[in-house]
């Protein structure tokens, strides 16, 4: 089968490797569709936590094709998708209702092979079935949004909140969605794309700014007299970071949702954090929220289908590497297996 292989940071081939066969708690899945993540990206550049040579990928569904003699609760030929963060279950964090922040945390596409590749094996226990009717690409979307979804709940929108999203990738625009779902009364995105801003608006946004040509701070203030209820960066650069902590209200909240690179820093001015009362929030991957996230997409509140700006077979790997880095891609879809 071919399978992508990430050697070592920015060396990437496409490899023939053996079919995997499932263990009696695991199934082998037929990837059909995997999403380009920016952690993907983040592995390919050396700036994420990953175990080199690794198979990436961790946004996939596909179809069942083996499935070990202890597994029940899915079949061969179900339609699946997959939590791809395994928790160990015994460590402190764990024991505590706290599996994400898991001490020997691991994941497939990261430390275990991931979905860029014709054959998955995965534990059977992080397989969750999709609607038979549910488009492949839909089911890739699961798991970003699952993680989104766990970042709404950090966040506490209230009815009527006024929220700025910074960033309209795809990330930036599953939360605009959520965001308009939970309540907020008001959504101010800033997205210097103009493609992306249109896709904003469509998707929930009141007001999209452009942070090339408008000093975003004052604009802030200028609707809505004193700052952002709430506040959500999901770009994940330093600069957008430190961008992010002006805009709130005395009172206000900050989400860092975007992944920085892991050696990125941002000076912070602790006498305006206290002086303000600010709170500021990591939000960290998808701790049981598959399911909900597999309700949003099937009945259709968080529309998926427009995020899809690029469709790539799986020969062509680096290439979505290449469109990832020149970031003007929403989401690109690999193809697994037709």
């Amino acid at each position: 089968m071919k399978a992508v292989v990430i050697d070592e940071p920015r060396s990437v081939r496409l490899a023939d490797l053996p079919m995997p066969h499932a263990g009696a708690d695991e199934v082998v899945i037929r990837v059909r569709a995997c999403g380009v993540c920016g952690t993907d990206l983040h592995i390919f550049h050396g700036g994420f936590r990953a175990d080199y040579p690794v198979i990436p990928g961790h946004e996939f569904s596909g179809e069942v094709v083996e499935a070990g003699a202890a597994v029940e609760h899915v079949r061969v030929g179900d339609h699946v998708t997959i939590d791809p963060n395994i928790s160990c279950g015994v460590c402190p964090f764990c024991r505590r209702g706290e599996i994400h922040l898991c001490t020997h945390l691991t994941a497939l596409g990261v430390n275990r092979p991931g979905g860029f590749q014709e054959f998955c094996l995965a534990p059977a226990k992080q397989v969750y079935q999709l609607p038979h009717d549910l488009p492949w690409e839909a089911g890739a979307f699961v798991e970003p949004l699952a993680c989104c979804v766990h970042g709404i709940d950090r966040a506490q929108i209230r009815a009527s909140d006024t929220v700025v999203i910074l960033g309209a990738g795809s990330i930036g625009l599953l939360i605009t969605q959520l965001v308009r779902l939970a309540g907020a009364s008001r959504v101010i995105v800033s997205e210097p794309s103009e493609e992306k801003a249109e896709l904003a608006r469509a998707l929930g946004a009141d007001t999209v700014l452009n942070p090339r040509s408008t000093d975003l701070t004052q604009a802030v203030r200028d609707l809505t007299g004193i700052g952002a209820d709430l506040v959500i960066e999901c770009v994940g650069h330093p600069g957008t970071v430190a961008q992010a902590l002006t805009l709130p209200r005395r009172g206000g909240r900050v989400l860092l949702f975007g992944v920085n690179p892991k050696e990125a820093e941002v000076p912070i001015r602790p006498y305006e954090v206290f002086l303000n009362e600010l709170t500021i929030i990591g939000s960290y991957i998808n701790p049981c929220t598959h399911a909900r996230a597999i309700d949003l997409v099937a009945s259709g509140r968080v529309k998926v289908d427009p995020l899809v700006s690029h469709r790539l077979p799986l020969d062509d790997f680096p290439r979505a590497m290449e469109i990832a880095e020149a970031g003007g891609a929403v989401k690109i879809m690999v193809a697994g297996r037709s």
